[in-house]
């Protein structure tokens, strides 16, 4: 059970609490008076901390968690839309990885801005495995062939029969896996995974989507214990992630214009 602490002492009655929660945990009577907390307020909470971050002065506390433990906006840092359309459109699929190991701090950089991906709720299912090394990225990948190889219609793919056609030499592999019990898994994880892979393109680089690993882990129990997940623990996302080798952009490749309707 969640508590909610308002203080009194700190408020300045501005209301912003009222409109940034999305359960509408806040009311107030009139203008000039305090916010207060519906009724089981506690019990609807879902920790979005929407409240303390926009509170200007620190008047509200969630579990112990209040403003001065969220992070403070660097507005001069603010990315530009055209910034992000060019980060969107540069952002390509790489295949081809240099034989470089990626540092462990690396990969924990760009994780950590992962924790900020929305999902259903704010429930924050998604868990993270991170395949570090070489050598254990090849037996991961020998798996995830064995299984393609027993299935008829994926038996002859180029993909399993090519050295390194499954992880293209990719030095590192970052799992996203949830508790089969998540509210809406597949699209939280599909989120949190492109967050992941356009930030490792902020980064310069190169990050893949790792399908046939995804479908092999969730239709083969041997690669799931292999990676020490629980029969209740699915995966829904893989993501290659390295160097960028001799894979040299030199324009964004053309697409054709949106399927648009307006209602």
């Amino acid at each position: 059970m969640k508590k909610i602490i308002l203080d009194k002492y700190l408020c300045v009655r501005c209301g912003q609490c009222i409109g940034a929660c999305p359960a509408r945990l806040f009311d107030r009577p009139t203008l000039n008076d305090y916010p207060e907390t519906i009724e089981n307020a506690d019990e609807f909470c879902i920790s979005c901390h929407h409240c303390l971050a926009v509170c200007p002065v620190h008047a509200l506390s969630i579990d112990g968690i209040d403003g001065t433990m969220c992070l403070d906006f660097v507005r001069e840092s603010f990315p530009r839309f055209e910034h992000i359309a060019t980060l969107a459109r540069m952002r390509r699929s790489i295949r081809r990885y240099a034989d470089k190991p990626l540092e462990k701090q690396v990969i924990e950089q760009l994780l950590d801005v992962v924790r900020w991906a929305p999902s259903a709720k704010n429930k924050l299912p998604v868990k993270w495995l991170v395949v570090n090394n070489r050598n254990k990225v090849l037996e991961l990948e020998e798996l995830v062939v064995q299984w393609l190889r027993s299935q008829p219609q994926l038996s002859n793919v180029r993909e399993v029969n090519e050295p390194n056609g499954i992880f293209r030499g990719a030095p590192c592999v970052v799992v996203a896996y949830t508790d089969a019990t998540a509210l809406w898994p597949a699209m939280d994880t599909a989120i949190a995974v492109e967050t992941l892979d356009l930030c490792a393109t902020a980064m310069r680089l190169g990050a893949c989507w790792a399908g046939y690993f995804i479908r092999a882990s969730q239709n083969d129990p041997t690669i799931n214990r292999w990676l020490g997940l629980s029969e209740t623990e699915i995966v829904h996302g893989g993501l290659m992630l390295g160097y960028i080798g001799d894979e040299a952009y030199q324009r964004v490749p053309y697409r054709p214009e949106l399927e648009l309707r307006w209602i």
